[in-house]
């Protein structure tokens, strides 16, 4: 299956997924949930100016999600997960945001998300792999993080956005 039709079965799975999640969450928790929704992108423009920016194969997946889907709220699923809008993530390129891990050796990244608490998500650009950058520092366009503080997350973005899925079931 394509990356594509992958990411369109994975938008018509979480548009059911989210509002039983929402209808359900008061009862098993016992307080109201957060907005969840994941909204539908009703343009190329922004995936457009990603795509001419980030040419990269690694995250060629992260470029096709965008001409689809616009953004993602799930603050109640795990620690909780963002994914920005894609004009989020063009900006975090142009100096908004990291665009590598420090450390030998350096890594470059793109940040797509957060889960609300400061930790960001970023895909590695060398490997494809999505990681989670917390506690760390931010020098100039360098996170620098210890051991502790990078977690790989998903080996891929694909593999990233079932796990949110999953979340939900």
């Amino acid at each position: 299956m394509s990356s594509e039709a992958s990411i369109e079965v994975w938008l018509d799975e979480m548009s059911s997924l989210v509002p039983r999640f929402v209808a359900e969450f008061e009862a098993r928790h016992g307080y109201p949930p957060g907005e969840h929704y994941v909204a539908r992108s009703t343009g190329r423009s922004s995936r457009d100016a990603l795509a001419a920016i980030l040419c990269d194969r690694s995250a060629r997946n992260l470029i096709e999600f965008y001409s689809y889907v616009a953004c993602v709220s799930l603050p109640d699923v795990g620690p909780g997960f963002f994914i920005q809008e894609a004009e989020e993530v063009v900006s975090g390129l142009r100096g908004a945001q990291p665009t590598c891990v420090s450390g030998p050796p350096d890594t470059p990244i793109v940040v797509f998300g957060s889960d609300g608490g400061g930790a960001l998500f970023a895909i590695d650009r060398r490997t494809g792999a999505v990681i989670r950058l917390a506690g760390g520092s931010l020098l100039g366009a360098a996170y620098e993080v210890g051991k502790s503080e990078l977690q790989v997350v998903a080996r891929g973005f694909l593999e990233f956005l079932r796990s949110l899925r999953d979340g939900l079931e």
